[in-house]
C-alpha cells in the first residue's frame, strides 16, 4: 500500500519536495527507501502524506496506512 501511495503521488522526489515544503527536514532517498519491499511509511508522517493526497485528489487513509502495517509480517533475526 505504502509503495502504490508514493507511486500514485508522483515518486519519492515529488512526495519528498511536498514534505520540505511543509518545513520537514526530509531527504529523497529515504522517501525512496519507503517503497523498499518491507518498509511503509512511518506513521509520523501519515498525516502530511494525507494532507499531500488530499491536494493532489489521491485517497489515503491513515486507518488503511495502520492496517496495511499492522499486516506486514515481522522480521526476527537470530
Amino acid at each position: 500500500m505504502h509503495q502504490e501511495t508514493i507511486r500514485a503521488l508522483g515518486g519519492a522526489k515529488v512526495v519528498g519536495d511536498a514534505l520540505r515544503a511543509r518545513g520537514l527536514q526530509i531527504e529523497d532517498v529515504t522517501v525512496r527507501s519507503w517503497t523498499l519491499a518491507g518498509r511503509s511509511i512511518p506513521a509520523r508522517y501519515w498525516v502530511h502524506i494525507r494532507e499531500i493526497a488530499n491536494e493532489q485528489q489521491v485517497p489515503f487513509s491513515i486507518e488503511d496506512a495502520a492496517r496495511a502495517v499492522a499486516a506486514e509480517p515481522i522480521e526476527v533475526r537470530a
